[in-house]
Formats: structure tokens, C-alpha cells, sequence
């Protein structure tokens, strides 16, 4: 679930040279995951140290940062507040207390919980070279729909296209098929391809989960919550949205305005690209169409959110983070709270950047649909014993 991003951009950014931040070592348990990096900040070390490393000992900065948890927690989990908390103290430190946040959350808790063990148990079995019981027998009624991200044709290195993923899965037996929208489409135009492949995979009996990653998140949503009629979505259980750019990202902003917009027709077109999706992706832009977008309340919506600290940002993604630091937490390319859906699961991937760079990745990806489909399971058997159906937290 390599998410795509927008290595063009990074000619355009004409802002001078960023500054270092400090490293700081940090070692414990993340989300299931060990964790061994570093953070920007004594009191995001502290706020490491008393959260995720299991010290015995107290921090001596405890008692501040029980105090800057208790007048954040007040407020929404939304980037305004993570921009806020970021500037008090330090982007890491936003990041941290964006990962307990949202596992503070009973919901997010058990699905990361269901979804770390099913990963344990897929590496296993395949140590033990036990490959039929990979995938639930539950999910093998589904079909699965992968929405790509940017450039995913002309760049196929980027696994935009999730290729790894369609390949492992109908190895495997399960129904997959890969949505195939403009590479460099609008959001608009996108939408209604991904709206019409829907509407010709929904026959009698179909159930579809649709897995979107980047660029594809907001065209997944429009498609979903605004053009196609709410009977027309029954067929749809799930949306994945693997680092959606729900709410756009800061970097389009930059490069839309004159002289830069000119500069970027330039450069896109060199490599063979339309630049009219850009606007697109700008945040004002892409607030204003999710705020005209209601989802089905039917279909489950998980947020698969890679949450980088400033020790795993490496490579070229180093230089779209440090632009964005000033935003506050984010992947290299978007702001980890604007991939937040409204009433939406969210499934932390701590470590990871834009890009989804990970050698069990293909794993995940499993993993998580089989999550899923024994979360569907339990609520049909909830609804048939008139019991409340499932809902997450808000």
C-alpha cells in the first residue's frame, strides 16, 4: 500500500533552506510495534518515555505534560489542535499525543488490537508455510475494489497501483480488481469512473470493500458520499482510505499561485502530465468538498495512518516533512489529522511516512481486509440479535 506523492513539487519549492531539529533516542512499544528512533524534543522524549517505553520510574516532566494533555484533550482531534499543541511543544511531541489520542478512542483500541494480532498470526502461519488459512474464510464473500493514487501508470514504482497487494490476493483466491481512474485526473472527473465501476460491480448479492490510497481517498469520498445515490452504495460495506488527502495538502497550496502555477505547468508537462488536478488538492479546495460530502452511515470507514516521528523521515520525503512541520505532525505529504474521516477507524502505523515503505506491507494489506470482514460478521450477528448495531466512537 505504497502511497503515491508528488516528487515534482520539490523543484518548486522556492523557501531556502530548512534547519536541523535535535535527535533524541527514544526505544519502546508503539501500536504493537517496537519502536527505536528518535524525536525532536526533551519533552517529546519525556512524553515517549512515560507513554510507550513501560519506565518504571516517573519523568521528571510528568507533571507538565500532564497538564498540556489535559487542556488538549478538551479540544478535537483535528489539525488546528495538533498545529496548536506542535507549536507549544514540538512537532513529535503533537505526534505522540496524536497516537494516544487515538487509541485512547475504545473503537481504534480494538480494531489496532484485532489488527496487530491477525498480522502476527498471517507471519506465522507463513514461517510454518501454512498458506490456506491465510485468508478468512469470511472474507473470501467479498470483492475487493483498489482505488490508485497519482501517477500510478507513468510511475508504477510508487505502488500506487497496489500491484503487490492485487497479485498476493488473487493468488490467493480472493476477487480483486483495480479501478482504473485517470493517473492525473481531477478529482471531480475520478469520481464518477470510481462511481460507475461501483455501480457496475453492485449485482445481486455483491459485497464490495473499497480500498483507496492518496489522491484516491477524496475522489473514494465524492464517489461515495455525494454522487452516487444512497441505494446505490448498499452493495459497499468498507472504505479503506490508506493516506487519503482528505483535506488536501499545504504543498499544492504553494505551488498554485503565480508564479509557481506557471512553473508547475511547465514541470508536469516535461513528464508527460496534466497539472489541472493540483487545484484540487489545494486544503481550501479540498475542505470545502468534504464539508458537501455525507457517507453512507452504513459503510464502515477505516483510516490507515502511517505516523512518522521525525527520526523515521529519511530520503526525499525529508524535505516535503520539514515543510510541513510548521503545519505540525504530518506523513511527507499531508497532515496526519486531515486523513481523519468524520466517524471514522482509525488503525495506526507508527514509523511509516507517505509512502508506506515496509517489507511486511504486503501482509498488512491481508490483514487488515480480514479485520474487517470478522468486523462485518459481528455486526450482522448484532443486528440479528436485535442488538445495537455497531457503531464507532465519536
Amino acid at each position: 500500500m505504497h502511497a503515491c506523492a508528488l516528487p515534482i513539487l520539490l523543484t518548486l519549492w522556492l523557501l531556502g533552506a530548512c534547519t536541523d531539529y535535535p535527535t533524541l533516542p527514544v526505544r519502546g512499544i508503539v501500536a504493537c510495534r517496537p519502536v527505536a528512533t528518535t524525536v525532536d524534543s526533551t519533552l517529546a522524549q519525556a512524553y515517549f518515555e512515560s507513554s510507550f517505553s513501560g519506565a518504571a520510574e516517573p519523568a521528571v516532566a510528568d507533571e507538565k505534560i500532564a497538564g498540556i494533555e489535559q487542556r488538549f484533550e478538551a479540544l478535537p482531534l483535528n489539525s488546528l489542535t495538533l498545529r496548536e499543541l506542535s507549536a507549544e511543544t514540538s512537532p513529535d511531541f503533537a505526534t505522540l499525543f496524536f497516537i494516544k489520542r487515538s487509541l485512547s478512542n475504545r473503537t481504534n483500541r480494538s480494531f489496532q488490537d484485532r489488527y496487530c494480532n491477525e498480522v502476527r498470526r498471517i507471519k506465522q502461519d507463513i514461517q510454518r508455510n501454512q498458506w490456506t488459512g491465510l485468508v478468512r474464510d469470511r472474507l473470501r464473500g467479498y470483492r475487493i475494489l483498489f482505488v490508485p493514487g497519482f501517477h500510478y501508470v507513468g510511475n508504477p514504482t510508487t505502488g500506487a497501483d497496489f500491484a503487490n497487494q492485487r497479485k498476493l490476493m488473487g493468488k490467493l483466491g480472493l476477487k480483486v480488481d483495480l479501478v482504473a481512474t485517470e493517473e492525473d485526473g481531477t478529482i471531480e472527473e475520478n469520481a464518477l469512473i470510481i462511481a460507475n465501476f461501483v455501480r457496475a460491480r453492485s449485482g445481486r448479492g455483491a459485497r464490495l470493500i473499497l480500498v483507496s490510497t492518496s489522491k484516491g481517498g477524496p475522489e473514494t469520498a465524492l464517489a461515495l458520499g455525494k454522487i452516487l445515490r444512497p441505494d446505490e452504495t448498499r452493495a459497499i460495506t468498507a472504505w479503506v482510505s490508506v493516506g487519503g488527502l482528505l483535506r488536501g495538502t499545504f504543498l499544492a497550496d504553494r505551488v498554485t499561485g503565480w508564479p509557481k502555477s506557471w512553473l508547475a505547468g511547465i514541470m508536469f508537462s516535461m513528464q508527460g502530465l496534466s497539472f489541472r488536478s493540483v487545484p484540487g488538492l489545494t486544503t481550501a479546495s479540498s475542505r470545502e468538498r468534504l464539508d458537501g460530502i455525507g457517507l453512507p452511515p452504513h459503510v464502515l470507514t477505516v483510516q490507515f495512518v502511517g505516523v512518522p516521528l521525525s527520526g523515521d523521515i529519511a530520503g526525499d520525503v525529508r524535505w516535503r516533512y520539514r515543510q510541513l512541520r510548521k503545519y505540525g505532525p504530518n506523513d511527507g505529504l499531508t497532515l496526519l489529522a486531515d486523513e481523519l474521516l468524520p466517524k471514522g477507524v482509525t488503525i495506526i502505523e507508527p514509523g511509516l511516512d507517505h509512502y508506506y515503505e515496509d517489507p511486511d506491507i504486503n501482509l498488512k494489506s491481508l490483514a487488515l481486509p480480514n479485520v474487517i470482514a470478522d468486523a462485518q460478521k459481528r455486526r450482522q450477528r448484532a443486528r440479528n440479535a436485535g442488538l445495537q448495531s455497531f457503531r464507532p466512537e465519536p
